[in-house]
């Protein structure tokens, strides 16, 4: 925001760190409810790909990722993953 506006903004110009959570809550809520949605009409079976990987200092991670087909709007079969 700053940089798109330059040295002119003021503080009261920004939004509020209150108001940023709830925006990203919101469209977490939004995209979360799209992709679940989307994972009902999938055309067959969704397949779900693990990765698991630790950083140097051993802290583990694990990234789960549905792969799924959908049927586009033009009858034409669209590819679709998602990071679960």
């Amino acid at each position: 925001i700053i940089y798109l506006a330059g040295d002119d903004i003021t503080d009261e110009q920004l939004p509020h760190r209150t108001k940023l959570t709830q925006d990203i809550l919101l469209e977490h809520k939004k995209m979360f409810m799209k992709l679940q949605n989307d994972m009902k009409d999938a055309l067959g079976c969704i397949s779900f790909t693990t990765n698991l990987w630790s950083d140097p200092i051993l802290r583990s991670f694990m990234a789960i990722t549905a792969h799924f087909l959908l049927c586009s709007t033009d009858g034409k079969l669209e590819y679709r993953s998602a990071l679960i």
